[in-house]
């Protein structure tokens, strides 16, 4: 695979330049850039089958690239230092991403998982990574990656989530079902600042669709869908001041 680096820290090119060699020697470095110009004539010149892309540029970002490359004929890994908003929007589209300074196996990981991923699929992701940036948090998509495929649904279409061991199942408002490779956690992280809360250690809800909190038999919630669920003691506070700030704003 062609490969090539977005990245505008002389450094951090170097240091994963020297990763690459050492470790992924089925990828061919063709070049590197440090803004989004210089990087979108590499690109166009080199043709490359994947991208290492910084997000923050000196110069426009990772998000500005994609958006002038209106045909995604390559795969991306983005590389980051750590940055909640940045992380959270590459989550949300079932993208990769390697943290600075990368690790090794996370690199391996990454290029292998790169390598084995589908075309298509990495086309739809990168859509979706690109529209969710102009959008309202409640208008997002979320891409949700199964044993079938991966499926795009806006945040609003989720009811609740809960764990399955390693697994989480997914419940849709339409009464449908996903089961997805991913932990409560990581959606958590994800999830956070979507209108998602966590109320237990099975259970994440979205609070579009809470119905009632209940202050009985330990406390529990209702869905709109008439589903209960139960809200754990350490919980219960962080749900209680999330519910008394929504009944002050639908005051105010």
């Amino acid at each position: 695979m062609k490969a090539v680096i977005v990245e505008d820290e002389a450094q951090a090119v170097m240091a994963l330049k020297q990763e690459i060699q050492s470790n992924c020697p089925q990828l061919v470095l063709c070049g590197n850039a440090s803004n989004v110009e210089d990087a979108y004539t590499l690109i166009m010149k080199e043709r490359p089958d994947l991208i290492f892309l910084d997000i923050q540029l000196k110069k426009g970002n990772g998000f500005d690239l994609l958006s002038k490359l209106d045909n995604y004929g390559f795969k991306v890994i983005f590389t980051t230092a750590y940055s909640q908003y940045a992380l959270q929007a590459i989550k949300i589209s079932a993208l990769d991403y390697l943290l600075k300074p990368v690790d090794s196996e996370e690199l391996v990981k990454a290029v292998a998982k790169a390598m084995n991923s589908s075309q298509d699929h990495m086309q739809l992701q990168l859509r979706n990574f690109i529209q969710n940036q102009h959008l309202n948090p409640l208008l997002k998509k979320i891409a949700l990656q199964t044993s079938k495929g991966i499926f795009l649904y806006e945040l609003e279409a989720l009811v609740r989530l809960e764990a399955t061991g390693n697994y989480t199942t997914i419940y849709l408002k339409d009464d449908k079902k996903l089961t997805v490779a991913k932990t409560m956690r990581d959606f958590e992280e994800m999830l956070h600042s979507m209108g998602f809360v966590r109320i237990h250690h099975s259970h994440i809800i979205n609070l579009s669709h809470l119905q009632s909190y209940i202050n009985k038999d330990g406390g529990y919630v209702i869905m709109d869908n008439r589903t209960t669920l139960p809200v754990s003691k350490r919980k219960r506070a962080e749900l209680l001041a999330l519910l008394n700030n929504l009944h002050k704003a639908s005051e105010n």
